[in-house]
């Protein structure tokens, strides 16, 4: 991101190879002996919180825009930082099944050929 003031204006400009790149280092999936770990980047367009609904959108590592929704259920204490979890594991899990819907694809054209 760059910003210029352009008199008592102030121009945000968004690079998005850096958002890429930022991604890409959050995204990876590491082995160690017997141990695996994966860890996830996105990064969160927006937050629209309509009690009891949030609207999430966010940007994943190929620079596609999704949106997630997520209910909190205790309208009386209604947390924002509570509803924002849920609806970032709802992405996560979304890219997830993205992920795997596109392994099977390719994989399915490779046998087929």
């Amino acid at each position: 991101m760059s910003k210029y003031k352009v008199g008592d204006e102030l121009i945000i400009i968004d690079n998005p190879s850096e958002d890429a790149k930022k991604l890409e280092n959050l995204t990876k999936l590491s082995v160690k002996d017997k141990f695996a770990q994966i860890s996830w980047g996105l990064k969160i367009v927006d937050v629209e919180y309509n009690k009891p609904n949030v609207t999430l959108t966010y940007q994943n590592l190929y620079g596609d825009v999704n949106k997630v929704y997520a209910i909190c259920t205790d309208i009386e204490n209604f947390d924002h930082e509570k509803v924002l979890e849920k609806a970032l594991l709802k992405a996560f899990q979304s890219e997830i099944i993205n992920i795997a819907t596109i392994k099977n694809v390719k994989k399915s054209e490779r046998c087929s050929l």
